[in-house]
C-alpha cells in the first residue's frame, strides 16, 4: 500500500469511529462504544503505519548515502600508498576505516570489495623493486 492509500484508511476509520461515537451517544449500548474503540486502534495503527512509510523513505535514503561514501572511502584509502596510510594521513586513514566500519554494521558494504588488495599489490611491487635494485 502508497502512502496515500494507508491515510485514505486511517480516515475513512476515524469516521467509522465517530460514527460509532455518535451510535452510542443516542443509544447507550455497550457494543457501540466497543466499535468505536476499535475502530480508533485501527486508525491509530495506521497513521503510525503512514509515519513509518516516511521514516522507511528516509532509511532508505540514508542506507544509499551511506553505501556511495563507504565507496569513496574505499577509493581514498586504495589510493594512497602504504607509507601514507600507515603513518601521515592518519586521520584520513581513520575517517575511510569509521566510514566503512559503519557501512558493514548496516549492511550496505556487502557489495563493495574490502581496502586492501592494492596495498598488498603495491608492497609486492616494492619488494619488486628492491629485489631488481639488488641485483645490480
Amino acid at each position: 500500500m502508497t502512502k496515500v492509500e494507508i491515510i485514505a484508511l486511517a480516515e475513512k476509520w476515524e469516521a467509522a469511529a465517530q460514527r460509532a461515537e455518535a451510535r452510542y451517544q443516542d443509544s447507550g449500548a455497550a457494543r457501540h462504544l466497543r466499535e468505536k474503540e476499535q475502530a480508533e486502534d485501527l486508525s491509530s495503527a495506521l497513521w503510525m503505519a503512514a509515519d513509518a512509510a516516511d521514516d522507511h523513505d528516509a532509511l532508505i535514503g540514508l542506507r544509499s548515502a551511506l553505501n556511495g561514501l563507504a565507496a569513496k572511502a574505499h577509493a581514498a584509502l586504495d589510493a594512497l600508498p602504504a607509507a601514507d596510510r600507515a603513518d601521515d594521513r592518519i586521520i584520513l586513514t581513520d575517517l575511510a576505516r569509521s566510514i566503512i566500519s559503519d557501512a558493514r554494521v548496516y549492511g550496505v558494504d556487502s557489495a563493495l570489495a574490502p581496502s586492501g588488495g592494492r596495498k598488498q599489490e603495491r608492497q609486492g611491487s616494492k619488494e619488486d623493486k628492491k629485489d631488481a635494485g639488488h641485483q645490480d
